[in-house]
């Protein structure tokens, strides 16, 4: 007796979805360390991140389409009874992409303007993943008399795509890297 032929087209529909969304833990971003400091009345950031970017990303950088990651930086005062207060919510994006002419990569924060240029792109990806003394408030914003949570996330902008690719990469694991909230308290 054969298959019953329902079950062998769902069988089929789930094996050609399976090989066509590739593998689902190809591509992932993580925050090994990351710390606030006071330096000039001024609270900086530094983290260190690893970035494992999935063969699609890798092959559309290397074709020219630039790659927008958003760095996400909250602080927040814990609370015994209410939810924590948030005392700051602040945003950065960061560009990696290739100029077409010299063939070597550039990694840009967009609200500063700061650029790296780098012969390779493991030496971009590295770049990337260095983030030295970002300031983040003065320090009268933020009471520094007490201890509060500061929590940091890294992440693929898939609407920064280009048109065409937006669809596909929503659909496709390989595009979905996201540190997931890295969190430390800084004690007074």
């Amino acid at each position: 007796m054969g298959a019953h032929p329902t079950r062998t087209r769902h069988l089929a529909i789930i094996v050609l979805c399976t090989c066509w969304l590739g593998e689902p833990h190809a591509s992932d971003i993580s925050v090994q360390a990351a710390r606030t400091e006071l330096v000039n009345d001024m609270l900086l950031i530094s983290a260190d991140a690893s970035f494992n970017f999935s063969k699609d990303a890798l092959d559309s950088l290397n074709s020219g389409i630039p790659i927008f990651i958003d760095l996400d930086v909250r602080i927040t005062r814990p609370r015994k009874f209410l939810w924590d207060r948030e005392e700051l919510h602040t945003h950065r994006k960061y560009l990696i992409e290739r100029h077409a002419l010299s063939e070597q990569f550039i990694v840009s924060e967009t609200f500063t303007g700061d650029r790296g240029l780098h012969r390779s792109l493991e030496l971009a990806i590295e770049d990337l993943g260095t983030i030295r003394a970002l300031p983040l408030a003065e320090a009268k914003e933020i009471d520094q008399t007490s201890a509060y949570d500061v929590s940091l996330r890294l992440r693929l902008d898939i609407e920064s795509l280009p048109a065409p690719l937006i669809p596909i990469a929503y659909i496709s694991p390989s595009w979905h890297m996201s540190s997931g909230w890295y969190q430390w308290t800084r004690t007074p």
